[in-house]
């Protein structure tokens, strides 16, 4: 019976601590946690697919205080990292795929979105050029960012 109740006082315990704060490996900002994936590089789907087997979503920005924070993480870190944004259903609408809303911030790098060779369709937060924003072609291998609720 102790051991019972030692058992669910741990299980409690641990439920409200990751509830106000971020799992292991998680970084917080403001409300959200983010996880920086950055040994295992996927195409667009497969880095979506795994933020969900966290209860994830692959990151989307809505401030500029967000996108500064997640800026900094990439050149922080040295990598180039996948967001959740995609404009594969209406070419030139850029839409965050966890609640198909059109973005109402961005950081295109000047002269993008530009569709090269009509195949960027997923947005990309390159390391270089300020981090700023790049449409890419969904099936390269980059480096991702996950984000849930803190």
């Amino acid at each position: 019976m102790i051991k019972y109740q030692l058992f669910l006082l741990f299980a409690v315990n641990q439920f409200c601590f990751t509830s106000a704060a971020c799992p292991s490996h998680w970084m917080r900002f403001a409300n959200n946690c983010y996880l920086f994936v950055i040994r295992y590089p996927l195409d667009w789907i497969n880095a979506m697919t795994f933020c969900k087997a966290y209860r994830a979503k692959l990151a989307e920005v809505k401030s500029a205080s967000e996108n500064n924070f997640l800026q900094h993480e990439a050149r922080r870190l040295k990598g180039s990292f996948w967001l959740g944004a995609t404009d594969v259903i209406m070419e030139g609408t850029w839409r965050w795929i966890s609640t198909d809303t059109i973005l109402s911030y961005s950081a295109w790098l000047p002269k993008q979105p530009d569709n090269h060779e009509s195949k960027e369709h997923c947005l990309h937060l390159l390391n270089t050029y300020q981090s700023k924003w790049n449409d890419v072609a969904c099936d390269k291998k980059f480096n991702f960012i996950c984000e849930k609720s803190a």
